[in-house]
C-alpha cells in the first residue's frame, strides 16, 4: 500500500523541508522513493531522519510541492526533524539502507515513534484526490505535458461536483503554478468558492 504524506527533512544547518511522498508501508518499515537531485534526498542521507506525517489538508501538499512551503510545526519526540503542527497522524523514522542503483533511489526506514494528534481524519473526498493526482502531475509537468492536459478536466469537474472552499484554492494554486509554466488550461469558478 502507498500512502501520501508530507516528509519533514532537515539540512546540515538545522533548516526544515517539507514535501510530499508516497510512503510505501510493510508493517513497522517504510519505503521512499526519491530522486537523488532533490533536498529531501540529500538531507536524509547525510541525517538519516525523517518525520512522515499525515493529512487530510491537500492545501499542505499543494504548498509543499509546488512553492517549497514550510507549514507551522512542532518538534519531534526522538528525531531531529520537526512535526507538522497539524498532522493527524506521525511517525518519526530512522533511514536504515539506501538503494542508489535505481532512479528514483530506494530509502528505506524504520518507524521509531508513531503518535496520533487527536485530529480526527474527516473522510476521503473525491475532490481531495483530484487534487492531489492535479499536483504530482503539476511536479512532472516538464516530463509529461500531456498527462496533464489529458486529465485536467476530468480533475477540475471532480473538484467542482465534490470540493469545499480548501479543495477550490488548492486547484486554483495549482492552475496558477502552471499557467506560471506557460500552460493554459480552464480553473474552477470564483462563483463556485462561495457556492
Amino acid at each position: 500500500m502507498i500512502l501520501e504524506a508530507i516528509l519533514c527533512t532537515i539540512n546540515s544547518s538545522g533548516q526544515p523541508n517539507f514535501a510530499p511522498v508516497g510512503v510505501h508501508v510493510a508493517d513497522n518499515r517504510v519505503m521512499l522513493r526519491l530522486y537523488s537531485g532533490s533536498n529531501t534526498y540529500a538531507n536524509l542521507r547525510q541525517n538519516k531522519q525523517g518525520v512522515i506525517c499525515f493529512s487530510d489538508d491537500v492545501l499542505v501538499f499543494v504548498e509543499t510541492a509546488l512553492f517549497s512551503s514550510c507549514p507551522p510545526y512542532v518538534p519531534s519526540v526522538t528525531v531531529a526533524p520537526p512535526t507538522m503542527a497539524n498532522a493527524g497522524t506521525v511517525w518519526e523514522t530512522l533511514v536504515y539502507g539506501f538503494d542508489e542503483t535505481t532512479e528514483p533511489a530506494i530509502i528505506l526506514a524504520e518507524v521509531v515513534y508513531s503518535q496520533e494528534n487527536g485530529s480526527s481524519f474527516t473522510g476521503f473526498c473525491r475532490a481531495k484526490m483530484a487534487v492531489l493526482e492535479a499536483a504530482i502531475a503539476a511536479t512532472r509537468c516538464h516530463l509529461a505535458p500531456e498527462l496533464l492536459m489529458k486529465y485536467w478536466h476530468h480533475w477540475l469537474v471532480i473538484v467542482e461536483k465534490t470540493g469545499g472552499t480548501q479543495e477550490f484554492q488548492a486547484f486554483d494554486r495549482i492552475h496558477a503554478y502552471l499557467k506560471n509554466k506557460g500552460m493554459v488550461l480552464p480553473t474552477v469558478s470564483k462563483e463556485l468558492w462561495h457556492a
